[in-house]
């Protein structure tokens, strides 16, 4: 869940930037022209004043040291940094700034400064190991931003993915994007990209190579469900905006809503669907949260307060400095109570897509159908630091509203469905089959 409060923790950031830059860093003359860690130092300085949990800077400077090796050794390099022997932190920073030179010598033109650095934050977030403290890459920062403010997030051609069994096939072709005018379509299983096989590349592959150039020419190779041949489908990239909500309304006036993240305006755009689903006699909802990775919490507010009453406890949001502090809803909700409403999740919701789920199923609002949610459900905010990096950081626990927590543990679905290989294979969704059937039962039963 990223920016509650960007205001305050820019302004925040930019001190501890300032702070950094300015020389906590005990350098002596011999040092003067040596680079400095800058970016590890604002990190450090960010979790420590941030974290919703008390930070010991010198166990994180030790796992920065870890970060370096790794990044040595994924270079080719055999490390050779000792540990950090330091018992104070003013020590420690030295330390660690003598290792970074040390690494820097080591990796020659193998791995850069910067890389390093990168490296050496990642192992600070990943000692503390919790679902929201991470390093953002100054591209992946620059992407997340976009995709916030609801703009052109990367150049491809419009799709999500799902990896099962090291096969990867298309879970959603987005509306409007080169993908769907090209005739990509959901379960299309994707064999070579631009001729090169996708057997046993990772995820992180595949996205890859079908990013790329603006105005470029992407070719796919698919296997499309019920067809005997592979279909080759070639996609001119364009800058990609993805949609927050997409809806329609299906068979039997049941309306069905993909919501992808709680970006700015989501609350309004989920609220647009709704009016313009009920215009249509909408008599039940399916509210598709598979794959929504959260976002901003004042949006949560919002969309929660269209399904239930005035009064209702959505969270309680609880920081180091500040205590517990409940939401509870203000106003009456937009949906009648009496339709029916079934909420699909999966490993891929997470943050204020569980805490939604969890809010409506908490108060019997709606049935969830699916798999298990990911279990990373904390408040953080994006603090900003040197060449546009960022480190996101955990400052506040998050439970719901009945008390439970789901950082780590997640929300079991009330009836549970798998999305198998074979079936995908088939082109079938049996997560929305199921919800679809649940739906028109209980419409036959009114």
């Amino acid at each position: 869940m990223k920016n509650p409060a960007i205001g305050r923790g820019t302004v925040i950031a930019l001190l501890i930037l300032a702070l950094a830059v300015g020389g906590l860093v005990p350098l002596g003359a011999a040092r003067a022209q040596a680079p400095s860690a800058t970016i590890v130092f604002a990190a450090l300085q960010a979790i420590r004043e941030n974290h919703y949990e008390e930070q010991d800077p010198i166990k994180l400077l030790g796992a920065a040291v870890d970060g370096l090796r790794r990044a040595l050794t994924r270079a080719g390099v055999t490390p050779n940094l000792p540990d950090l022997t330091a018992t104070t932190e003013s020590r420690a920073r030295a330390e660690f700034q003598n290792r970074f030179e040390l690494a820097i010598q080591q990796g020659q033109s193998r791995v850069t400064a910067d890389q390093l650095q990168y490296a050496a934050s990642q192992g600070m977030a990943g000692f503390i190991d919790d679902s929201h403290t991470g390093f953002i890459s100054p591209e992946r920062r620059a992407e997340d931003i976009r995709r916030q403010r609801n703009e052109a997030s990367y150049s491809g051609i419009g799709i999500s993915m799902l990896t099962r069994d090291g096969r990867f096939f298309i879970q959603h072709v987005f509306s409007g994007t080169p993908a769907q005018r090209a005739g990509i379509r959901n379960w299309d299983r994707i064999l070579s990209i631009d001729g090169t096989t996708t057997q046993g590349m990772t995820s992180e592959d595949v996205s890859g190579r079908i990013r790329g150039p603006q105005g470029q020419t992407v070719t796919l190779v698919v296997q499309r469900p019920g067809q005997a041949n592979p279909i080759s489908i070639p996609i001119t990239r364009e800058a990609i905006v993805i949609p927050t909500v997409e809806y329609q309304l299906l068979d039997n006036r049941i309306g069905y809503i993909r919501f992808s993240q709680f970006a700015q305006q989501a609350g309004p755009r989920i609220r647009q669907a709704l009016e313009d689903l009920q215009q249509q006699g909408m008599r039940a909802l399916v509210l598709d949260l598979r794959g929504n990775s959260g976002g901003l919490l004042n949006e949560l507010n919002r969309i929660a307060e269209y399904f239930l009453p005035a009064g209702t406890n959505i969270y309680t949001m609880e920081t180091r400095r500040e205590g517990k502090r409940t939401f509870v809803s203000r106003t009456n909700p937009i949906v009648d109570r009496a339709l029916p409403m079934t909420v699909l999740i999966d490993d891929g919701s997470s943050s204020a897509a569980e805490l939604l789920a969890a809010a409506l199923q908490e108060n019997r609002r709606a049935t969830l159908i699916g798999r298990p949610t990911a279990g990373a459900v904390l408040v953080s905010v994006v603090f900003p630091l040197p060449q546009g990096a960022a480190m996101s950081v955990s400052i506040a626990r998050l439970i719901t509203g009945a008390g439970n927590v789901l950082e780590g543990n997640g929300i079991k679905p009330d009836v549970a469905v798998d999305l198998a290989t074979e079936d995908i294979e088939r082109g079938v969704d049996t997560q929305l089959a199921r919800a679809l059937q649940a739906t028109n039962q209980r419409l036959a039963g009114r």
